[in-house]
């Protein structure tokens, strides 16, 4: 095969290859795409197998067509019963409420008339007086036995006895199935049949029905979810499947790098967005795009911005101040300021107490009016010593000496003097190193 065959075939080859990459990538691309539009049809699915669960546990209207019997109600008709108010009205009733008839209970033949007593209807069949020979049967007596016959009064008693004397039972009665209990009056039944208050209407079930099913936030109003230390938030979020509020550790997984409190808006299992609030007033945000996290982003506010300018300006590690200047500053640039005494310490007007830095060196000119006793701080500097400095000064007017220590904490101290006249001043010429 010659090179120009070869590279021919060499093109050839590749054009093939890539037509097999473009036919990869595009499959690919299909998949995902479908496999996203399946995900969202199982979620739909499952939305709506929830709902219609819900809905069915929530029908009032007797969806199983549930029968008295099943309940252990078979005896029980549906008629209204009277109350026990009404029942015990009826029991005390001596009027003969059912309208009872004397052949009923088996008077047929008396007539409505008093009767004697037996010693007065003994005492009428011995009179002698009766020529007649009058016969029960002639007066109408003749089905009533020779018996012992009841008082009238204990009669009036027996028939006025409302204890139940008989023993009367309530199967005989024909309530053999109704429980001694306390029945509502048909007016209080009613009174409640009327309190809306108590019940609900139609509209307000189909309302309600088609009120928010999910919560986000706890039934007293707190974050619904804690992602704790140890718990992915990313995992928490596709598993709710729904919109919540939650609060983040600083120690969890996937969290911002602070203690948060936010709320997640849930569009799919792929689709979503996190905003939380930080405990230090920061903001943060993270979505979910096509099932791809992003990092969380901080949003800085104005006064996070303020703060952290603040802690910038006061970083002195990285920023020079005055008195750096003038120790870094040449000699020829130096200027002399006056020294704020304090502790009694007074300065000579003629030749004030000044200082200067140049060349990294605390340099110390003038004179002291008066000092307080020795061992007291005469002086404050800025400017630090690595270690302490003693420092000689002159005497002018008598002979002796004057002590002073610079210490590491800028702080000048008079440390005595040995003069013979009390009235002689210090003056001070001095250059203390700065390291």
């Amino acid at each position: 095969m010659s090179n120009s065959q070869f590279i021919g075939q060499l093109k050839q080859n590749n054009i093939q290859i890539n037509n097999l990459k473009d036919q990869f990538y595009r499959t690919e691309a299909h998949m995902s795409a479908h496999e996203n539009r399946l995900s969202e049809k199982v979620d739909d699915f499952m939305e709506k197998q929830n709902f219609d669960l819900k809905m069915h546990t929530m029908n009032t209207e007797n969806p199983h067509h549930v029968t008295k019997e099943q309940v252990g109600l078979s005896n029980v008709i549906n008629e209204e019963q009277a109350t026990k108010e009404d029942f015990n009205i009826h029991l005390n009733d001596k009027e003969n409420p059912h309208s009872v008839t004397k052949s009923q209970v088996g008077l047929s033949k008396v007539d409505n008339v008093q009767q004697a007593a037996k010693t007065d209807f003994d005492a009428h069949l011995e009179d002698k007086d009766n020529p007649h020979g009058v016969t029960k049967a002639q007066i109408g007596l003749s089905a009533v036995t020779n018996d012992v016959q009841a008082k009238k009064a204990d009669f009036d008693k027996h028939t006025s006895d409302t204890s139940n004397p008989h023993n009367v039972t309530a199967l005989q009665i024909g309530l053999g199935n109704v429980e001694n209990i306390q029945q509502a009056a048909k007016s209080d039944f009613d009174n409640h049949l009327d309190d809306t208050n108590v019940h609900i209407s139609k509209s307000d079930r189909e309302k309600w029905d088609a009120a928010q099913l999910s919560k986000i936030t706890k039934d007293n109003g707190s974050v619904l979810i804690n992602v704790s230390q140890g718990v992915d938030f990313q995992s928490v979020a596709i598993g709710q499947r729904k919109t919540f509020t939650f609060y983040t550790a600083e120690t969890g997984i996937n969290t911002p790098p602070v203690p948060t409190r936010g709320m997640y808006l849930y569009s799919s299992s792929t689709y979503g967005e996190a905003t939380a609030f930080g405990n230090d007033g920061s903001l943060w945000r993270k979505s979910l795009s096509s099932g791809v996290w992003s990092d969380w982003v901080n949003y800085e506010t104005e006064q996070g911005s303020i703060k952290r300018l603040a802690a910038h300006s006061d970083n002195t590690d990285i920023h020079v101040t005055k008195g750096d200047k003038d120790k870094w500053n040449s000699p020829w640039n130096a200027t002399w300021n006056n020294v704020s005494l304090i502790n009694g310490a007074q300065q000579y007007p003629n030749l004030p107490f000044q200082f200067s830095v140049a060349n990294n060196r605390l340099e110390l000119r003038g004179s002291f009016g008066s000092l307080p006793a020795a061992g007291t701080v005469v002086a404050k500097f800025a400017y630090k010593t690595s270690a302490l400095y003693d420092v000689g000064a002159q005497v002018v007017g008598s002979y002796g000496t004057a002590r002073f220590a610079y210490t590491p904490d800028g702080e000048l101290r008079f440390d005595g003097m040995s003069v013979s006249n009390s009235s002689a001043r210090v003056s001070f010429n001095a250059s203390i190193p700065l390291w």
